[in-house]
């Protein structure tokens, strides 16, 4: 979706008429989804961030582009790999990364029967130091939602657009795509 597309169907209601229990199941869905996906994300590595997406889904952060379930498994493979003993040495954790996703302002801009459209922002933090108060990135979150024929919902796209951005890069950041696709340690 483009800066003028969001702009245009920002204050736009949904495309079906959606009395307020309903809008509520649909809104609870959708954030449902998506905290759950950063929870695997920040807690399990991401290792089964990949099936949140439609098979051919598109996972973006800023110009970086993973396209299908297989990129974006192999992405966050990569992510795992980069930081596992030496979160362990640097911040005396184990078994869980030090960082964190925080998820706010979920907005449901248009929906029909089985499409949502969905705003919102997302927090990052995560870095060299536990006691790190400063998120490496803040960015405005676009999503498109589908719901499948066994009426669960997935995203089309998953697109983080950073707003602010700290001198920590964060891994989504970090990654040139085109490497995951020759790397054979990701396929």
């Amino acid at each position: 979706m483009t800066d003028n597309e969001i702009a245009t169907n920002f204050h736009k209601l949904p495309e079906v008429a959606l009395n307020t229990h309903d809008e509520l199941l649909l809104w609870h869905a959708l954030h449902r989804l998506e905290v759950t996906y950063w929870y695997d994300v920040d807690v399990n590595e991401g290792r089964t961030a990949h099936e949140f997406f439609t098979p051919d889904g598109v996972k973006m952060v800023g110009h970086n582009r993973f396209e299908g379930r297989e990129q974006i498994r192999a992405f966050y493979e990569w992510r795992a790999r980069q930081n596992g003993a030496k979160v362990v040495r640097q911040l005396g954790i184990s078994g869980v990364r030090a960082v964190r996703h925080l998820v706010t302002n979920l907005y449901v801009v248009s929906s029909s029967e089985r499409c949502a459209t969905v705003l919102g922002i997302v927090i990052f933090y995560g870095g060299p130091s536990k006691r790190q108060s400063n998120p490496p990135m803040v960015a405005d979150l676009i999503n498109e939602c589908v719901l499948n024929k066994d009426n669960v919902w997935r995203f089309k796209s998953h697109t983080l657009r950073p707003v602010f951005m700290s001198k920590a890069t964060p891994p989504s950041m970090q990654i040139d795509p085109n490497f995951l696709k020759h790397s054979p340690q990701c396929t």
